[in-house]
């Protein structure tokens, strides 16, 4: 089995840029911790996906599609809300808030993600 790297990095690289985010929430230092690697892990795991799996006939467009497929599962889980205290964070509240945006959120980030990373994987010959 061959690995594209270059769409495995893009990916990380997607996911190092959104792990960002939580580390500026003012989130205690465990959450952001927390957050960041999984966002860190999802969208790399989508580069790595993008990496192996075979090309659909169009690089960006299989980035795409497995970015969107891929985070389909996720999706349906922020969209479901999750009751929180009063006092919780405003990041936990956009995070676990539930709806159709979370879930079309999740969905484009995921698919953004994907088209990163077929954008970076090699043409195949």
């Amino acid at each position: 089995m061959q690995i594209d790297r270059r769409a495995v990095t893009a990916g990380a690289g997607f996911g190092l840029l959104t792990a960002l985010g939580p580390w500026f929430q003012g989130l205690p230092l465990a959450a952001a911790a927390g957050f960041a690697a999984g966002l860190f892990l999802t969208y790399t795991s989508i580069g790595l996906l993008v990496g192996i799996l075979p090309d659909f006939g169009h690089r960006v467009r299989t980035g795409v599609i497995i970015g969107l497929l891929y985070s389909i599962p996720g999706a349906v889980f922020t969209a479901v809300p999750y009751p929180l205290v009063e006092d919780a964070p405003a990041y936990y509240r956009e995070f676990v808030g539930g709806g159709p945006r979370a879930l079309l959120l999740t969905l484009l980030f995921g698919s953004l993600a994907g088209a990163v990373a077929g954008w970076f994987r090699k043409t195949a010959v």
